[in-house]
């Protein structure tokens, strides 16, 4: 097996781990999380595992937890990044198997945001959800490890549509103009009608598809698992172009593309930053981190500033006009989740640190950093 190969599974082996870590069970586990997280009204959600910690993005205080006590398992082991609406959250979670012969259950839930309280559950997958879903037009959308893509009625719950897919289902969908793109790990991104889940086309490439794809200009830019990044177009699904023009086996690429002026930027799970081109994505620049990276990278408000979080801990900043190092912010744990933009204000997860939350503000230009908090606060000894 070479090199690269073995670096892939390793990358897949840890993230399971992470997950089957957590599934295991709750107790020791509070240095220990896989964190997804959501911005939303000027709250920060962040699923860890107990609870769903409701962070003030200025502070990182706790407004709110769900559920309140941290002792209650009744909503499952929770990582899932919620989606929030007005006056409620849907997230997805995974509950322990009860009795010695039981097994643990997947389920997605639906919380009153004011009082905590389940408004529904979803128990039909039988696999484990590993990304969050979408909502749009009164309707939920997730994808499941057991190969299908599920659609949610908000507001009861109540099954509308499945969608079988040839294998697991670990990316988030995207839905625009009521058709929901999603990849598989079938090696097919599938575009299908939000209404009912037929299908109206797929793009199949030589590797798996396990992130959100991002869209402009009526083009879909998505990484696989086959060492290429691909421009579809959102019409029919034909493919515009891909990058590197020939299969060299050295890159792989996980995390979704940020698209910024005329540029798409790609990371692969070795830490090698690309800059194409979007309309025939020739490179433009390249740049090696020091650390592989599972995520996808964000841009600034100002498109002057692409960040990384990389696995080591260290949040990246590179101009995005030539590829140049900004700075580099090291952490503790891992980073294994595209940072949150909002502003001059980055926020980044982690697992495997002493803290989960880290807000960051930028400074003017993006030529700097200032640590604004973390979360949970870290304690003398």
């Amino acid at each position: 097996m070479n090199r690269a190969r073995i670096l892939r599974w390793s990358l897949l082996l840890t993230v399971l781990a992470a997950l089957l870590l957590g599934a295991s069970g709750c107790g020791g586990m509070t240095a220990t999380s896989w964190t997804g997280m959501t911005l939303k009204d000027e709250r920060l959600y962040a699923a860890d595992l107990r609870q769903i910690q409701v962070l003030d993005p200025t502070s990182g205080e706790v407004f709110q937890a769900f559920p309140s006590n941290v002792e209650d398992n009744s909503f499952g082991i929770l990582y899932v990044a919620p989606v929030v609406g007005k006056g409620y959250l849907i997230t997805a979670s995974q509950l322990p198997a009860s009795g010695f012969f039981g097994s643990a259950s997947n389920v997605v839930l639906k919380l009153d945001t004011e009082t905590g309280s389940e408004q529904w559950r979803f128990a039909g997958a039988a696999g484990q959800y590993i990304e969050g879903g979408v909502v749009s037009g009164g309707t939920f959308v997730i994808g499941n490890s057991d190969g299908n893509v599920y659609a949610l009625d908000v507001e009861s719950g109540e099954l509308l549509w499945t969608f079988e897919t040839g294998h697991r289902v670990w990316a988030t969908p995207l839905i625009v103009d009521d058709i929901v793109y999603i990849g598989s790990m079938d090696h097919n991104l599938y575009a299908l009608h939000l209404s009912d889940g037929r299908e109206i086309w797929r793009f199949s490439a030589g590797g798996a598809f396990a992130s959100m794809p991002a869209l402009q200009d009526g083009t879909l830019y998505i990484g696989a698992f086959d060492n290429r990044a691909y421009a579809i177009n959102v019409a029919d699904g034909t493919e515009r172009w891909h990058f590197p023009p020939e299969q060299n086996g050295e890159v792989w690429f996980w995390g979704s593309p940020a698209v910024g002026d005329d540029k798409v930027y790609a990371v692969d799970v070795k830490g090698e930053v690309y800059a194409l081109s979007v309309e025939r994505g020739e490179e433009i620049w390249h740049h090696v981190l020091e650390a592989p990276v599972r995520a996808g990278p964000a841009l600034s408000e100002d498109g002057g500033t692409l960040l990384v979080s990389g696995q080591n801990g260290t949040l990246y900043a590179l101009d995005t006009a030539d590829g140049a190092r900004k700075w580099a912010a090291e952490g503790k744990g891992a980073g294994y989740m595209t940072p949150i933009v909002d502003g001059d204000t980055v926020y980044e997860v982690r697992i495997h640190g002493t803290y989960r939350v880290r807000a960051l503000e930028l400074l003017e230009g993006g030529d700097g950093y200032k640590e604004l908090w973390i979360y949970p606060p870290e304690t003398e000894e």
